[in-house]
């Protein structure tokens, strides 16, 4: 199937106009202009799209792959390997089409020159908030992806979460929940973060609270976060994001298990 023919091109929404637009508007040789494609869109139950700011797992893919390869080319290079880890992480997380379709986006992606700050304002004011702590979650992912975050990749996706307007306590949250365990992934099911138990520090990081809060704050930030973290708040960005989601609402009630022993609260 041909370039963007799977699921990018069939469930593509908002990212079609802005910047994101124009960047992938050159790659395919097309002009696209905000407002005005129109696109089949799965998401929608086949309606088309005339410039709505509901988020579709084609816009969560391409605004992704764009702030990838952002973070690949701060150094102002881009290596095999780099690219061959980007690869595996994206066969790990999707299809065998989406991935293909997803890695061939970037390749190109990565041969434009644009400026971030205004595809990250874009996302900012179109994709709803939930989505775009998955996005920065998931930047977190491939960013780790060969086992390290080194300073310029964190200090960068620090700079696109403000742009995207994630508050300061929510991105530091989104970073405790990502770097809780060692290996720098978190998974609930995981030997390893049953071998890691989670530190009051981490867990008051996750709910946004004091390590003095008392019972009744703990348990409100819990409700709150467990309403923000919930999987169903990014259910039209397709079943990956569901589980990543997923990930960290079990990361916000180990955090409050952890606080509550800590506490001595039931």
């Amino acid at each position: 199937m041909g370039f963007f023919g799977g699921l990018i091109g069939i469930s593509l929404g908002w990212t079609l106009g802005g910047p994101i637009g124009a960047l992938i508007g050159f790659i395919v040789g097309t002009t696209i202009t905000s407002g005005v494609k129109l696109i089949s869109n799965k998401s929608t139950g086949g309606q088309a799209y005339s410039g709505a700011n509901t988020t579709t797992q084609g816009d969560f893919i391409v605004s992704l792959m764009v702030l990838v390869a952002t973070v690949m080319k701060a150094d102002n290079r881009v290596t095999k390997a780099e690219l061959d880890e980007v690869k595996h992480f994206l066969s790990r997380h999707f299809n065998e089409q989406d991935s293909l379709e997803a890695l061939q986006l970037l390749k190109n992606i990565l041969k434009q020159e644009y400026d971030y700050e205004p595809v990250c304002s874009q996302i900012g004011s179109r994709m709803n908030y939930s989505g775009k702590l998955e996005l920065i979650h998931w930047l977190f992912k491939v960013s780790c992806a060969d086992g390290t975050l080194n300073n310029s990749e964190l200090s960068l996706i620090t700079r696109m979460a403000q742009l995207m307007s994630i508050s300061s306590g929510d991105f530091i949250s989104i970073k405790a929940i990502y770097l809780a365990y060692s290996n720098g992934s978190y998974n609930s099911q995981s030997k390893a973060s049953k071998q890691n138990k989670m530190t009051a520090t981490t867990a008051c990081q996750i709910l946004e609270v004091n390590i003095n809060a008392s019972e009744q704050e703990i348990k409100k930030a819990y409700r709150r976060m467990a309403m923000k973290y919930h999987p169903d708040k990014v259910n039209t960005l397709g079943e990956q994001v569901r589980k990543s989601a997923t990930e960290k609402f079990k990361a916000v009630n180990e955090a409050y298990e952890t606080l509550k022993v800590l506490k001595g609260f039931k």
